[in-house]
């Protein structure tokens, strides 16, 4: 049976999917990787979209950036500057020359995907979730507020590059987990097999949990997509693979296992 009509099976006929174990070990990894592909989608949609919340509050931040000079190594505010902090949904910018807020103060207030742009006493400092880096104003000497804004508007621009960079990596975590569910679909499947008297070996199970996944990953990534993640999605899925694997099983004779 071809991988178009497993496909077709594992949407509306499982009992037919018992077939999977015969297929040859080179489609079993295309049809993996198509898998992974899907799992991808919602994560690549996500960070699209924080891609592009960033550059509109980019140019928001930015208009909001006070008059200020670094001379000498240190930042020399307007006369007239105050310090404050102005926050968006992606990033809070943070202008306080005076030394009261320090960068352990600000990593307090960064949460989730939220990236953190301060002018502190001590430096420029960047709390980005895992990974701060702080630039002190030595580094910086001759900056001012137009050079900033220049360099924040300058993040504003996505590389395709680094898109296409960005859906290589999430897509490598997407066929690891991938890899993880299937391992534990097949333990469960290869359970269920020697309970009813028709076990196959673990290859043939790994086959055929494979597609017999192909439902609950369309259909729980479909609620991903719209930033639905139900309780215990997880067990759900493994249910659904584990009944449509048994639905497979129940279709062959025990001398068809030997």
């Amino acid at each position: 049976m071809q991988l178009f009509h497993l496909f077709k099976a594992s949407l509306s006929q499982p009992e037919q999917l018992i077939q999977a174990r015969n297929v040859k070990t080179g489609k079993i990894v295309l049809y993996f990787i198509f898998l992974s592909f899907i799992l991808t989608i919602p994560s690549w949609v996500q960070t699209n979209q924080l891609l592009t919340d960033f550059i509109q509050d980019g140019q928001e931040v930015a208009q909001n950036i006070p008059d200020f000079e670094i001379e000498n190594g240190q930042i020399v505010p307007e006369e007239n500057a105050e310090s404050f902090i102005y926050q968006t949904d992606s990033i809070i910018f943070t202008f306080e020359p005076s030394g009261r807020i320090t960068p352990s103060e600000i990593d307090k207030r960064i949460s989730g995907s939220t990236l953190g742009i301060s002018l502190l006493e001590q430096g420029l400092y960047l709390s980005i979730p895992l990974y701060p880096i702080q630039f002190s104003y030595s580094q910086l000497e001759g900056m001012n507020q137009d050079t900033f804004k220049d360099v924040i508007l300058g993040l504003q621009s996505v590389n395709p590059i680094v898109l296409v960079m960005t859906f290589v990596l999430l897509w490598i975590s997407s066929l690891i987990l991938a890899l993880v569910y299937n391992f534990l679909y097949t333990v469960f499947g290869n359970l269920v097999a020697t309970i009813t008297k028709k076990p196959l070996r673990f290859g043939e199970t790994w086959k055929v949990v494979l597609f017999a996944s192909t439902l609950p990953t369309i259909f729980f990534t479909g609620l991903n997509l719209f930033n639905i993640h139900p309780l215990f999605q997880l067990e759900a899925q493994l249910g659904i693979t584990i009944y449509f694997y048994y639905l497979s099983l129940k279709t062959i004779s025990k001398k068809d296992t030997l």
